[in-house]
């Protein structure tokens, strides 16, 4: 090995020693840091390798790192130092892996080798993991000599070669069986047993690293079998006697052994890495998608675990065009060619397809495995990293060599060839350029980006050791974190929520964790609350619910990366063995779940307790509206969609277990304080239609679909965060009492005796003292002034005077168009009245409404399928229905009708009813249920209008139906008041067989 090798992979090394003890203890230990650490607290060997036949991870890491805290102590220096050691060595040990693997071309096999190497020395996944204090470097490192040495046992079985002379010296120097013989004075090759006894020995410890080592020694196998094969195939050639061919491949003898003895002595362990894999709690089940998990794997092995994603992607791209450019290389493959060629020639053989299968076949089985779960982490596979490295650091290699050969023989040396001998080198250039520059660039971010710096439980126990009083105490959420937390803080004053030794996802925090809270604040006058991976162990946020019913938060917590704190004062921990539901409800939906109640934590915040009465399915789908009994919706935004959290979805909730789900109340601005009604819906998608659920009766009839829920309490006006601004240039200004900032009207035009919405948003001047009251009347295209609409106050039953200077309220009117509203342009106006003290009744614009000719119909149909004739209290009478195809009497179990029902409204109604419609069978056991509203609200039917509702039905296919019934019931009524008929019934009820024509 020429001494300018030497002195180059030297200096690399001592780069990358360098670049993994800096700032090696600059930051936190982390959760894993922090498992290690508690592995080493074990006073003997027997019980830490008992506790680890419990975990997911085999032994020998941390019997490594018990026998080192002996030696140098616990400090996060101390603990992380091995994996630098480890990181470090594996930088000559890629070199010598590389020269090893090419080696047709010396010259090609020593670049590339220092290339490896300096690709491994400035790494960013590498070096990440190498101030680690786990066991991935480590594993990399046994990865590579197990590599190493397997084909240093293939190679050695080849016939002597000359082992005389400075040509010899300068080729084998640079790997490590030649150094050995040279220093023993020995010419014959490194005796079989010893390299055999090696690869066994480290094999067998990267086992007992981390148990994906058994897909390498998979590949490995798949390998030997190869090479075995092609040398039959060349003793063949050669006419080789059996004797002779077998005395060439001795190495299997060693080979076998060593793998006997690999699976000998990882016997013990087997059962236990079986049950490991195969019931793994800390991993949830489900799958991934593979194309997610290919990409992080390959911005991870390109830039490390320091670059966001979009910037990461598009530099992984570049790497694998450089390893692309290594495999599709031609003389990388002269493997196949070589090893059947003659004897004299097979030192020259290389073992590039090794890479590949060491890249491959790992991958492929980590991934198969990982599949299976929705966690995942690029560590998992780092034991395929050195092959990608090796075939980065080729693809370099033979950029740099493009099309140099080949115009070197040319005779004539022009101006074109002599650009096109440059351009090797130029690319290689450019390439390598962007190959440190992507590695530096990720490690500056890990060394001063706060966004890739590990958990800071470090930072956060040192502000609670600071802040926190004599009487308070620390709960763990989730309580799996406490070998860290215990690292930082000690073993006193916490409790972990829930008390459990590792993450456990089936261990779902519930409310009955009030249990283990309550001896721990007993006697406390204040807690701090930890908080890191509760997304897993308590994803509804049950921890947090309980201390805010018994404490108040002072908001003076720090901020900290990756994991958070909370503080409470604590005032009544005695709430603690009471119910959490502040309001019961208990509501059976569809059979399929139960409402218990609810608890309203604040202005922006609602609970929901349930309870499953069935298996659930992820698709369960909610609608909340915030309402009020003037039909207003008062939320800025839908608050729809997927009930439970990403990480607790129904499909994971324990039938008979009480769920919280909590939903934050976005209230629009402007909104007035005062009591709101909360309207709940149930459902599913099925084939892309949303399908409501009904809520059943207590003998499980269908009622309705919509529930009202306890009225919700808004305490405050709602105000952006930085105020409000005194308005320039009102819309109306009416000064210093009042003036109008904004105008909203979803729809400026209408139909005479249709009903449309209003929004104002006004704003208190200085001097709002007074109880002022609002009239809008519609001036119409013939100058006839109309009043659509009067308030008591601008908004709600929130007085003007109530207002403080500045804020801004909104208000919401229905504006109801009279019938004989002339069409054309109308002008609507506002009257701001005071009737007590000084008396004014002010009038200004507002803004245009066009009036359409109307298209409602006030003429019955002709004929009726079936006449009924039903007066409803004098305001609406139910003419009758059609059918079609065919009336239900006629239709068969199974089929679909359509049933049109004629309604005429006798006089305005103020209630906006909903109409329901079941089918009952012979014991009035609701059957199905058709309620909906009615095609316009019934607050804008005009006395003499008739109403087309059409609905349609399926009839069941298994039950008969016996009775029709239908009506209108007040849906904003908690009661769910029906509006009674003239005789007193609250519903028609039309026998099955009499819904014939």
């Amino acid at each position: 090995m020429p001494i300018n090798y030497r002195v180059s992979l030297l200096f690399i090394t001592l780069l990358g020693f360098g670049l993994r003890v800096l700032y090696l203890d600059q930051q936190s230990l982390w959760y894993d840091e922090g498992i290690s650490w508690l592995m080493v607290q074990h006073e003997s060997l027997a019980g830490l390798i008992r506790w680890t036949a419990d975990d997911i991870q085999p032994p020998a890491y941390y019997l490594l790192l018990w026998f080192t805290s002996r030696l140098f102590g616990t400090s996060e220096y101390a603990l992380r130092f091995p994996s630098v050691l480890f990181g470090t060595l594996i930088i000559p040990l890629i070199a010598s892996l590389t020269r090893q693997i090419i080696r047709p071309q010396e010259k090609l096999g020593s670049s590339t080798s220092l290339l490896a190497a300096l690709l491994c020395a400035i790494s960013p996944i590498l070096l990440y993991y190498s101030q680690e204090a786990r066991m991935y470097s480590l594993l990399v490192f046994e990865a590579c000599l197990s590599s190493y040495l397997l084909l240093r046992l293939l190679i050695s079985s080849e016939k002597e070669l000359d082992l005389t002379g400075t040509s010899f010296v300068l080729e084998n120097l640079s790997d490590m069986e030649s150094a050995l013989r040279l220093i023993s004075g020995k010419a014959e090759r490194l005796d079989l047993t010893s390299l055999g006894v090696a690869y066994m020995l480290v094999s067998l410890l990267a086992l007992y690293t981390h148990y994906f080592a058994v897909f390498l020694l998979i590949a490995q196998g798949f390998y030997v079998l190869m090479f075995v094969l092609m040398q039959i195939q060349r003793n063949s050639q050669e006419k080789r006697t059996l004797l002779e061919g077998l005395d060439d491949q001795k190495y299997l003898v060693h080979v076998g052994l060593a793998w006997l003895g690999i699976v000998t002595l990882f016997a013990p362990w087997l059962t236990v890495m079986l049950a490991r894999l195969g019931d793994d709690p800390s991993y949830w089940s489900g799958a991934l998608k593979l194309n997610e998990i290919v990409r992080k794997i390959g911005i991870s092995f390109a830039v490390g675990e320091t670059v966001v994603e979009a910037v990461g992607f598009w530099l992984m791209l570049g790497h694998l065009a450089l390893i692309g450019l290594a495999i599709l290389d031609r003389r990388f493959w002269n493997w196949y060619t070589n090893l059947k060629s003659k004897i004299q020639n097979r030192q020259s053989e290389t073992h590039a397809p090794f890479l590949i299968l060491w890249l491959i076949i790992p991958l492929v089985g980590i991934l198969w495995l990982t599949t299976q779960s929705p966690k995942f982490n690029s560590r998992y596979t780092l034991i395929v990293w050195p092959p990608f490295v090796i075939l980065l650091a080729h693809g370099l290699n033979r950029l740099g060599g493009w099309k140099k050969t080949q115009f070197s023989r040319q005779g004539a040396e022009t101006q074109r060839n002599r650009f096109i001998r440059k351009l090797g080198p130029m690319l290689f250039a450019v390439a390598a350029l962007f190959v440190v520059s992507s590695s530096l660039y990720s490690l500056n971010n890990w060394f001063t980006d706060r966004r890739f710096a590990k958990d800071d439980f470090r930072a956060l126990a040192q502000f609670v050791k600071e802040r926190a009083a004599d009487d308070e105490t620390v709960l763990l959420s989730s309580g799996h974190m406490f070998p860290v937390w215990a690292y930082y803080s000690g073993w006193q004053g916490w409790t972990p929520l829930p008390d459990m030794a590792r993450l456990d996802v089936n261990q779902v925090t519930t409310l009955d964790i009030a249990e283990e809270m309550y001896p721990a604040l007993q006697d406390a006058g204040g807690v701090w609350l930890v908080s890191w991976q509760d997304e897993v162990i308590d994803p509804n946020h049950v921890v947090p619910f309980w201390l805010d019913q018994i404490g108040e938060r002072p908001h003076d917590a720090g901020d900290f990366w990756g994991v958070r704190l909370e503080h409470w004062r604590l005032e009544d921990t005695e709430r603690l063995t009471e119910s959490p539901i502040e309001h019961a409800i208990d509501l059976n939906v569809n059979q399929q779940v139960k409402l218990l109640g609810l608890t309203q934590l604040n202005d922006a915040e609602l609970l929901l307790f349930w309870q499953a009465l069935q298996p659930l399915d992820d698709t369960l789908i909610y609608k909340l509206h915030l309402t009020d009994a003037d039909g207003f919706d008062w939320e800025r935004q839908s608050l729809s969609g997927q009930l439970g959290s990403a990480t607790y979805p129904p499909s994971r909730w324990p039938v008979g277990e009480t769920i919280i789900t909590r939903h934050a109340l976005p209230w629009q601005l402007g909104a007035p304080p005062g009591l709101y009604q909360a309207e709940l819906e149930l459902g599913q998608t099925v084939d892309g239609q949303y399908q409501g659920w009904d809520i059943l009766d207590e003998q499980g009839r269908p009622e309705r679909r919509t529930a009202l829920l306890s009225p919700v309490n808004l305490s405050r006006l709602i105000e952006p965060e930085t105020g409000w601004l005194p308005m320039q240039n009102p819309l109306i200004d009416f000064s210093p009492i009042i003036s109008l900032r904004k105008i909203i009207m979803p729809q400026t035009s209408a139909e005479p005796g249709d009903r449309l919405l209003l929004a104002l948003l006004w704003q208190a001047g200085d001097f709002n003292l007074d109880d002022i009251s609002l009239r809008f009347a519609l001036i119409d295209a013939a100058q006839k002034s109309h009043t659509v609409s009067h308030a008591l106050t601008p908004s709600r039953r929130f007085n003007l005077s109530r207002w403080r200077p500045n804020q801004v309220v909104l208000g919401q009117y229905w504006l109801d168009i009279p019938p004989d509203t002339a069409d054309g342009l109308a002008q609507l106006q506002v009257h701001l009245v005071n009737e007590h003290g000084f008396v004014y009744d002010e009038r200004f614009p507002l803004t245009e409404i066009e009036i359409l000719p109307t298209e409602r119909n006030f003429t019955p149909p002709d004929q009726l399928d079936l006449p009924i004739q039903a007066d409803f209290s004098g305001q609406a009478t139910l003419l009758g229905l059609t059918c079609n195809p065919a009336c239900p009497g006629q239709a068969d179990l199974g089929d679909t009708v359509s049933l049109t029902f004629y309604w005429r409204a006798d006089s305005r109604m103020e209630t906006a009813y909903t109409i329901f419609a079941h089918l009952l069978d012979e014991t009035e056991q609701v059957i199905v249920n058709a309620d909906h509203a009615p095609p316009k609200s019934s607050r804008a039917w005009v006395t003499g209008e008739i109403i087309n509702d059409e609905i349609t039905l399926t009839i069941p296919a298994d039950t008969h139906p016996a009775l029709f019934e239908i009506g209108l019931y007040d849906s904003n009524d908690p009661a769910f008041t029906r509006l009674p008929l003239t005789d007193g019934a609250n519903r028609v009820l039309i026998p099955w067989a009499e819904m014939k024509p």
